[in-house]
């Protein structure tokens, strides 16, 4: 239950929500790309914070959140999912 409520997990949601959000603000043209974009961010987000975890590796940390990593891996996969427009 505390990992739930964990605030390095309700602000890299919180995060990489608004990133998704500036995203279709920007490119976006329909509510399904909002879904879609938000999803991407939250996804990118989370494998950039484990993958970096696993490596060991962090420019730039806010507790336990890799700020830079998350955000880098986050932006690659909504201009992926841009890109494949699925």
């Amino acid at each position: 239950m505390d990992l739930l409520l964990s605030p390095s997990l309700v602000f890299s949601v919180l995060l990489a929500s608004l990133y998704g959000a500036v995203f279709h603000f920007i490119w976006g043209k329909s509510w399904r790309d909002l879904g879609l974009y938000l999803v991407a961010a939250v996804v990118g987000f989370g494998v950039g914070q484990i993958l970096f975890d696993l490596l060991g590796l962090s420019l730039y940390m806010i507790g336990q959140v890799r700020l830079v990593e998350a955000t880098a891996v986050s932006w690659c996969c909504l201009f992926v999912a841009r890109w494949l427009n699925v």
